[in-house]
């Protein structure tokens, strides 16, 4: 398993992904113009897209284009739920939750008039989780039998096959079943073999749409798949224009010269904007099935101490935080969001703001003066954003001095890294996603639990949650999960990050997504048409 993307606690409510361009020209299109053309709604981004290959989409912008050029077995909706789209039905599960078997939907097609076939989707699974391949999404596939040493070289066989050219069968290696929702990301969606030379910049896609233009970190323009199996909304195009600052993107948004700010409201503009009558119902919100969070290095001294990890627990004023963010936030008790579709409410929060009761504790644990140590920063920027500055703050009034390292925007578990931020974005709305991403064992060097937790405890109470039904027992079982992650204070969770979105008086139907980043173009009608 490779470690989850991760976002610097500074940047986590703008979530600008400043990623380096790629791509080629392809074939002409249509206009570029929004103002001229009611059918085309036009996109802001800060980066550039890194990959429109849906085997390595990782990244915002990547997951924004990737779901409109293709979709997979299933989708998953605004409201967390599972919509079968190249898949005719729901899977069909046998032999004790290892055996998913799928039909698919014949009318499904390729943008050349292909239809897609079972094959396609073994094809891609098999491609993607080569190790000539590298993708970063192969952590997603854990669960599949035999993942591991196929990923590896070790083994030629995968628990993934044709039955016939419409029939799909995943053999798992322990029941999962959250395992549907995982068919409903980017990573599973099929690529064309037989054009796989051009996926990466001008592909045969099964979505919404197709490529027309791209010209490498300016701009890339989508034009209507006229092959989609399924009934086409507008916009008739999209338009992506990148670099663009999301402060630049918004006063397009109020000149008529942009639809969408895809990174979201940043800081400096959100009070005007939310001040603004004219504006009110171009504005939505809500909370990212998201944390953003302190991680203590369990191997590394003094956070080898538990007296110790819970003395910075109480130490963070997290309701400042929160103000600092505008109010863009939820002050978070455990590592699993509220937000999570089905899942409910938070759970009591074990550690509340106390800096007298954090110095007694780090008395206890022998550091009646503090100490001094090392904070990662999951970005390059160190020492400029207020949330770090006030984190830092927060720990000195406790006796312990902190010294900022920038570390790489996308990090990983360091041996010897005492504290660092990190952050889970979901992939998939479940809380397996969450808990058997970075908190159970094996805790290795370079892996996604940097902290280094290791409670055989917690794995068993997640192997067991992972295997039962979709529902409210299931739930149940998880937030006791989260409890007992956060008795150890291995993790110390800030906030859960509020993402607001800017749009055109003409863009309607929008709604919040429930997954990361992934705004369904193909979903929205556009005033005029």
């Amino acid at each position: 398993m490779v470690a989850k993307r991760t976002i610097g606690i500074f940047s986590a409510v703008v979530l600008s992904a400043a990623l380096a361009g790629c791509g080629s020209k392809t074939s002409p299109t249509t206009t570029t113009s929004s103002s001229s053309q009611g059918g085309t709604m036009t996109v802001t981004w800060s980066g550039n897209p890194q990959t429109i290959d849906p085997r390595k989409i990782y990244d915002g912008e990547d997951w924004n284009i990737g779901r409109a050029l293709y979709v997979g077995l299933y989708d998953i909706n605004s409201h967390g739920h599972l919509v079968p789209m190249v898949a005719q039905s729901e899977p069909v599960i046998s032999d004790h939750g290892l055996i998913y078997t799928i039909h698919l939907n014949p009318k499904a097609t390729w943008s050349n008039g292909t239809p897609v076939t079972a094959q396609d989707f073994v094809y891609s699974l098999r491609t993607e989780l080569s190790s000539k391949f590298q993708s970063p999404d192969t952590y997603l596939w854990w669960m599949i039998k035999g993942a591991g040493a196929y990923e590896s070289g070790k083994s030629t066989s995968l628990g993934v096959k044709a039955l016939g050219s419409h029939t799909l069968q995943y053999t798992l290696n322990t029941p999962y079943s959250a395992f549907p929702y995982v068919l409903g990301v980017p990573a599973s969606f099929p690529v064309y073999p037989a054009a796989i030379g051009k996926v990466a910049s001008d592909p045969v896609t099964d979505g919404p749409y197709v490529v027309g233009q791209w010209k490498t970190g300016q701009n890339m323009v989508l034009n209507q798949n006229p092959h989609y199996f399924r009934k086409h909304r507008y916009p008739k195009h999209v338009q992506f224009n990148f670099n663009v600052d999301p402060s630049v993107g918004i006063l397009r948004v109020e000149d008529g010269q942009a639809d969408l700010v895809g990174d979201g409201i940043p800081s400096a503009n959100y009070q005007q904007l939310k001040a603004n009558p004219q504006y009110a119902k171009d504005i939505t919100a809500g909370y990212q099935p998201a944390v953003i969070l302190l991680a203590l290095n369990e191997r590394v001294k003094p956070f080898n101490n538990l007296l110790v990890r819970r003395a910075v627990e109480m130490a963070i004023n997290k309701k400042h935080l929160v103000q600092l963010l505008n109010g863009r936030a939820k002050a978070a008790n455990g590592v699993l969001p509220p937000s999570l579709p089905g899942f409910g409410s938070d759970i009591p929060n074990q550690y509340p703001y106390n800096p007298t009761k954090a110095k007694q504790l780090l008395k206890q644990a022998g550091y009646p003066h503090g100490f001094s140590t090392t904070l990662g920063l999951a970005s390059e920027q160190t020492g400029s954003s207020q949330i770090e500055t006030e984190v830092e703050a927060d720990l000195k009034q406790i006796g312990i001095q902190v010294t900022a390292k920038p570390l790489p925007t996308e990090s990983s578990a360091q041996a010897k890294m005492p504290m660092m931020t990190y952050s889970w974005y979901m992939d998939y709305p479940d809380p397996a996603d969450f808990v058997s991403g970075f908190l159970t064992s094996p805790a290795v060097i370079g892996g996604s639990n940097p902290a280094f937790l290791n409670d055989p405890t917690l794995d068993k109470m997640e192997a067991q949650a992972s295997a039962m039904p979709l529902g409210s027992a299931r739930s149940a079982l998880y937030k006791k999960i989260d409890e007992r992650a956060m008795q150890d204070a291995a993790y110390v969770p800030l906030f859960y990050p509020e993402l607001t979105y800017f749009h055109s008086s003409r863009v309607h139907k929008f709604v919040y997504p429930a997954v990361y980043f992934p705004t369904i173009y193909s979903h929205l009608t556009l005033s005029g048409n």
